[in-house]
């Protein structure tokens, strides 16, 4: 029987790491706020009007979701805070890394089986870098 992984994938933001995590909690809020989680491409367009605004939300709940899944009462960020991480230039990392911890949240059996993309990149890895401009 293989280990379930946690389904967090942690993110690096000016040097510190972010596990963001996709718990039904944070699929619920999508729901209510987009109307489910097929709509992230959508949320991403730049012809959607709050694309930035979107995007600073989205990765702002999931940062909470990860902090709160190891501590009920940790001190959760705001979206202010959280907006000071991203910039132009790292915005679309950061883009990459909620679709990441998407997969990472909904992956079948959680076995890690090593194999990494195109890009070189872990396909079951857990961990991003932000590249900072």
């Amino acid at each position: 029987m293989s280990a379930i992984k946690d389904g967090g994938y942690t993110v690096t933001l000016k040097g510190k790491e972010y596990r963001l995590l996709f718990t039904l909690n944070a699929l619920d809020e999508i729901q209510t706020k987009f109307g489910g989680y097929d709509k992230l491409n959508e949320v991403f367009n730049q012809s959607n009007p709050d694309w930035v605004k979107d995007t600073k939300w989205l990765l702002t709940l999931l940062i909470n979701e990860g902090l709160l899944e190891e501590d009920e009462n940790a001190a959760l960020f705001t979206e202010q805070q959280i907006g000071r991480l991203i910039h132009i230039g790292n915005l679309a990392e950061v883009q990459q890394a909620i679709y990441a911890s998407f997969a990472a949240g909904t992956a079948g059996d959680g076995e890690d089986n090593g194999e990494t993309t195109e890009e070189g990149r872990e396909e079951a890895g857990e961990t991003a870098a932000v590249q900072e401009s």
